[in-house]
């Protein structure tokens, strides 16, 4: 988004670390019934992308296009590419099955629903 939106080149890798909490927030959300703090995880999340692009709007010389090319970047693939974990069952020996039905796998498979 910066290369089509901003007329200065933008230097740095704070689009890379906006992607990578843009996945972890889709990590966070599409498992958050297994993780207690999952909403409070969110809402750190979501005060932190705020707090970043407000800065950037006050100062001079921050890309918010290349904030916000990374935030939606990270999470279009965390969200095609990235886990889906789903219960499955207990083993005999105590450990607990998942697995995955990531969105990537119905796209591939040409399949609404896996098996």
């Amino acid at each position: 988004m910066s290369y089509r939106c901003c007329e200065l080149p933008a230097v740095g890798a704070s689009g890379a670390i906006f992607g990578l909490v843009g996945s972890y927030a889709v990590y966070m959300w599409r498992h958050r019934r297994f993780f207690g703090n999952a909403n409070e995880s969110l809402e750190h999340i979501g005060r932190v992308v705020v707090l970043n692009m407000g800065m950037g709007l006050l100062s001079r010389g921050i890309d918010n296009w290349g904030h916000l090319g990374g935030l939606l970047g990270g999470v279009a693939m965390a969200w095609f590419l990235g886990p889906a974990w789903q219960y499955q069952y207990v083993a005999n020996d105590g450990r607990v099955v998942f697995k995955d039905r990531a969105p990537i796998h119905r796209l591939i498979n040409g399949k609404r629903r896996l098996q």
